[in-house]
């Protein structure tokens, strides 16, 4: 014993009730926990009470407690020292720091301690059956913590695969359904603000200016404005007395799959259950539901800016856009970045574009180009492109859907009877090939040679037949042959200026060979291919107007 008894007791009355790792019988409950307390003050008249401590909502996985630090401080000034709780569970659920509580710190600064249901009183001498029994009492309460702990993440994690949001705050632009917390609903005001930073961001503002704007307009930083709607929330960050946006919050609204239905949870786990720190996991292992709630960005635009946020967005020190070409032109000779360079003769100055590699003394040429003549060979592409698509637009529309599928499917099984025919002729080839080494007509050396070529072709053939089925397939599911992604050159059909916006929507990068030679690569290169060669079959057929005389 190491309690003395000759000193006035002093009590502390601790109770501590958590959510989180099981405390959810009513015996275990605040208020039954301080009826049981002072129950016991009553049959033992010398304990005197003078303080009691309550942590409600506190896990007790670790001491990081507010009341608890509290009853530990009026300890260590020896305004209480005698402690008395509920049970062993009360104090803590971890095995180690419950037994260097109990074993350690609380003898070391003379406090008895008393757990009620488990019968313990520090100040009884029980010999060997309390130190056996506690510490296997605490190694269970640990034990339960843990499996609550599992059983808990598991709970959660099966919400996350269903696309419930667990979260505690919903993110800008959301709000939490009112009918139902693990739905998310549009809050229309931040949903604008959303909008309006991806639409800059498409005309070719920095993020920089992004913020500048926002704030000029007087939005609400996400943080602030979570406040400003009365939600308690709380984090790290301070803003000041003037909250600002900046560039980072911004950036990581248009990186943020939520605004276009996604739900995507998972991104942090703790290490353990026994502490507070998490660590970051692999984006490849987020748990990912499409269509969870309804989305305030496209699915394309977002893609498209999280294409611009990847390429490289220097603006002008005396600008707010980025440059016009920035992240797109990338040399014919090594496949670098081209950069932006000036030069002022005669009092006037002139852009051009040449070879980062050469820059830096690297090797490659310059492959130099004023930007004017860049501008004019880009704009005079893009218009030759948009008068195409809509010129094959219209021929396929005056087509008609059905005569569209009946030419498009025909063609395809055309295509794959040929196919199937060649590799019914290698198996054959490669029969009689066996055939002729037995009979001695090739030898064995020239058997291997001839069958190993055979065998290349037929395998050739026969994945090209997986790949026109596959195409069949897609064209009699498909019900309208105008894609979607049309819409993006349709919008630039009477285009006499280039702008940034164009780049963004429909070039994918410009290759630099020279002043005179550069390849325009647009977005959805495989689309168009098709589109152009059907819309020129269908005038080789006399589809779309007149006749043809074959």
């Amino acid at each position: 014993m190491y309690f003395q008894t000759t000193k006035q007791i002093l009590c502390g009355d601790y109770v501590r009730l958590s959510r989180e790792d099981g405390d959810k019988l009513e015996s275990d409950s605040i208020h039954n926990q301080k009826e049981l307390i002072a129950d016991y003050h009553q049959k033992h008249p010398e304990l005197k009470y003078v303080q009691e401590y309550v942590d409600d909502g506190f896990s007790g996985t670790d001491f990081d407690r507010p009341g608890f630090k509290r009853m530990m401080d009026d300890a260590g000034k020896g305004k209480i020292n005698c402690i008395i709780v509920k049970d062993l569970s009360r104090l803590g659920r971890n095995y180690i720091e419950t037994g260097r509580y109990l074993e350690r710190i609380f003898p070391s600064m003379g406090i008895r301690f008393i757990a009620i249901n488990d019968h313990y009183d520090s100040a009884e001498q029980n010999g060997d059956s309390d130190q056996i029994i506690i510490p296997f009492k605490n190694l269970i309460n640990d034990a339960y913590c843990r499996d609550i702990s599992i059983k808990i993440r598991s709970q959660l994690d099966v919400k996350r695969k269903n696309g419930q949001f667990i979260g505690s705050f919903a993110g800008y632009g959301y709000l939490k359904d009112p009918q139902d917390k693990n739905h998310l609903v549009v809050d229309e005001y931040a949903a604008n603000i959303v909008r309006l930073i991806f639409k800059w961001k498409l005309d070719g503002m920095s993020s920089q200016h992004i913020a500048a704007q926002l704030d000029e307009m007087g939005a609400l930083p996400p943080l602030e404005y979570k406040r400003m709607c009365g939600l308690n929330f709380n984090s790290g960050f301070r803003a000041g007395k003037n909250p600002k946006w900046s560039v980072v919050s911004v950036n990581r609204i248009m990186r943020n799959e939520l605004y276009t239905g996604v739900m995507a949870q998972g991104k942090r786990k703790k290490i353990t259950y026994k502490l507070k720190e998490s660590h970051a996991v692999d984006e490849r292992d987020w748990i990912k539901v499409p269509g969870t709630h309804d989305a305030i960005i496209p699915r394309p635009v977002f893609d498209q800016v999280q294409k611009l946020l990847e390429l490289d967005t220097r603006t002008s020190p005396d600008e707010d856009t980025v440059y016009l070409f920035s992240g797109f032109l990338q040399c014919g000779g090594c496949g670098q970045n081209m950069v932006k360079r000036c030069s002022c003769k005669g009092g006037k100055k002139y852009h051009y574009y040449h070879c980062s590699t050469y820059k830096n003394g690297d090797g490659c040429s310059s492959h130099l180009i004023s930007e004017s003549r860049l501008t004019q060979a880009v704009l005079a592409a893009v218009q030759n492109q948009v008068a195409l698509l809509m010129d094959a637009e219209k021929i396929i529309a005056a087509v008609g859907q059905n005569a569209q599928e009946d030419y498009s499917v025909k063609a395809v099984d055309t295509q794959l009877l040929k196919l199937e025919e060649e590799v019914n002729r290698y198996q054959d080839l490669k029969t009689h090939l066996y055939e002729d080494m037995q009979e001695g007509v090739i030898s064995r050396e020239e058997f291997k040679d001839l069958n190993s070529r055979f065998t290349k072709q037929m395998k050739a053939s026969q994945e090209k037949v997986v790949q026109m089925k596959e195409k069949k397939e897609r064209l009699l599911s498909q019900k309208n042959e105008l894609q979607p992604w049309l819409e993006g050159f349709r919008e630039y059909r009477s285009i006499d200026h280039l702008e940034r916006k164009v780049l963004t929507s429909i070039v994918d990068h410009i290759t630099v060979n020279g002043k005179d030679n550069i390849e325009i690569h647009f977005r959805y290169e495989d689309e168009i291919r098709e589109l152009l060669q059907r819309s020129e079959e269908y005038k080789r057929i006399g589809f779309a107007g007149e006749e043809s005389e074959a």
